[in-house]
């Protein structure tokens, strides 16, 4: 990444600070953070809580719910909302590359919370594309059968995607290397 003129607040300072403008725009929001869409903490504000555990299990929500998206046929996943006995945790698509994970209370208003985050995601994911990608896209393009696949990036799980009958297929880790 190019160096940054003094004084000018980095990439990981302006996300921090629109995590912040979540906590102050929506009642019963206790946290948040951003990712990669391999789980990787780009920034959070989340007190009392280890970010790098939330951003895996953000990371694996976004997986499966873009899988179980794309398999019902309802397009690309924007969000996945779950509510536990004590609150709710989202996570956002924010761009290709990068996740947002939004934890509140019982009492969050989940509404006010779809309608005051999209903007914010929007920003965010710019973010993620001015530093460039932060981590491998988060929604894989399948590859005609017979076509051989990408070789993976360095930093990301190895991926296979195929094409049968018109459907996508799920990705598939090969084999490790004895």
């Amino acid at each position: 990444m190019p160096a940054l003129r003094k004084g000018s607040p980095s990439v990981e300072d302006k996300v921090r600070a629109e995590l912040q403008l979540i906590r102050a725009h929506v009642a019963g929001v206790h946290g948040s953070l951003a990712a990669t869409s391999d789980g990787l903490v780009v920034a959070h504000d989340v007190p009392d809580v280890e970010p790098s555990q939330i951003a895996a299990i953000a990371a694996a929500t976004l997986a499966l719910a873009s899988r179980a998206t794309l398999a019902t046929g309802c397009g690309t996943l924007r969000e996945a909302v779950a509510r536990g006995s004590d609150g709710y945790l989202a996570v956002y698509a924010a761009g290709d590359s990068a996740i947002v994970a939004v934890m509140g209370t019982s009492g969050l208003n989940v509404g006010m919370l779809q309608y005051r985050v999209r903007e914010i995601i929007d920003r965010i994911a710019e973010f993620s594309t001015q530093a460039g990608a932060w981590a491998a896209p988060a929604s894989a393009e399948p590859v005609r059968s017979g076509a051989r696949a990408a070789a993976p990036a360095a930093d990301g799980p190895a991926r296979q995607e195929g094409r049968t009958s018109g459907r996508t297929a799920l990705p598939r880790r090969r084999p490790a290397a004895s």
